[in-house]
């Protein structure tokens, strides 16, 4: 998907995620399930990332 903010286009980059379920419980008769993520994924850091003409680090 291509996205523009400002009059300059760049392209969004969407991280995929695996999610599951896991039911931890009963409440009134009805299952309680928690979604977890089940891929371990270090930060993804930019290189080149900029912010009103400053590096970020």
């Amino acid at each position: 998907m291509t996205l523009k903010y400002r009059g300059i286009s760049y392209e969004a980059a969407t991280p995929e995620v695996h999610v599951s379920e896991e039911v931890i419980g009963r409440y009134r008769g009805a299952f309680v399930v928690r979604h977890v993520c089940t891929d371990e994924h270090p930060e993804a850091h930019i290189d080149g990332l900029k912010y009103r003409g400053a590096a970020v680090l």
